[in-house]
């Protein structure tokens, strides 16, 4: 079976989707691209077509990131091929998911036509001041609220207020 898949008539073609932290430098970006597509070539798959999808409002936080920079990779391979990509996307702190899904079954990988201009990698910029995300005690009102002290102070004694839970044994009688 190994020499079909080297030959390429048992190849299958598959997608990854994999998200890296809001806040990764353009050098990390590009790492980290370079592995995945190693990874790919070292166990006899094909690289066709690498996109970077750019920084994304997340469906939920994942571990604590509300944003994320989305990449796509598409490549020709085996099963193999998809478990190394996905060791090696696990092994990295600025990845935050990754999913794999096979697209078509039984390609014949020396025919797949791999264009230069598709493995072009360009690397998303570091967010900028008005990207920054807004955290939670600002989003609750806590910073850059009212003055506090502009409130009015609350009453000194126990008198001032009645407790319509207090049993008042002078009321009761």
């Amino acid at each position: 079976m190994a020499q079909t898949q080297a030959a390429g008539l048992h190849a299958r073609e598959y997608e990854t989707i994999y998200v890296l932290r809001p806040n990764v430098a353009k050098e990390s970006q590009e790492k980290i691209n370079q592995r995945v597509g190693e990874a790919v070539v070292r166990e006899g798959g094909k690289l066709t077509t690498v996109e970077n999808w750019g920084r994304r409002q997340l469906a939920y936080a994942v571990k604590k990131a509300k944003r994320g920079v989305y990449v796509y990779v598409k490549y020709v391979g085996g099963g193999a091929a998809v478990a190394e990509v996905e060791r090696n996307l696990r092994m990295l702190d600025d990845v935050l998911k990754y999913q794999t899904v096979q697209v078509r079954d039984d390609v014949d990988a020396s025919t797949v036509a791999v264009d230069a201009e598709a493995l072009k990698f360009e690397a998303v910029e570091l967010p900028g001041e008005d990207e920054v995300e807004e955290t939670i005690e600002r989003k609750l009102g806590f910073e850059g609220g009212p003055d506090r002290s502009s409130r009015d102070e609350l009453p000194a004694d126990e008198e001032d207020f009645e407790n319509p839970l207090a049993d008042n044994s002078e009321d009761a009688q």
